[in-house]
């Protein structure tokens, strides 16, 4: 199965919480991580202090780092337009890693509230 992680799931995960002790149980999955969660995760790193250089090399070997190509940028427009219509306060960052599931037909595996609701979600608890 493939797995989209969002910053939610990696952060657990670097953390060691019970949530993370979830997130581990899909370490072994074909895992995605989308170019903005390692952004997201930079400021995260730089703000308290963690070591990013050592989350960025355990991403690597345990995941694929997806970026825009140009289908993505148009399936990117129209989730957005629409998923800002139904949750106002949904994120470009989200979009981004929803648009990114959908389009590897994958689960994206978070805790945030905004993906509560979506098929594609494994919502960790």
């Amino acid at each position: 199965m493939k797995i989209v992680f969002d910053t939610y799931a990696w952060i657990e995960y670097f953390k060691g919480s019970e949530q993370g002790k979830i997130v581990n149980q899909y370490i072994k999955e074909e895992i995605i991580t989308p170019l903005i969660v390692l952004l997201e995760l930079s400021y995260r790193a730089n703000k308290e202090g963690w070591d990013i250089i050592r989350y960025l090399n355990f991403i690597r070997f345990h995941s694929e780092i997806s970026v825009f190509n140009e289908n993505f940028i148009i399936e990117f427009g129209k989730n957005y337009n629409k998923l800002k219509k139904e949750i106002q306060d949904f994120s470009m960052a989200d979009c981004i890693i929803l648009t990114t599931a959908k389009l590897e037909n994958a689960k994206v595996l978070t805790g945030d509230v905004h993906f509560k609701n979506f098929s594609e979600t494994i919502f960790l608890d």
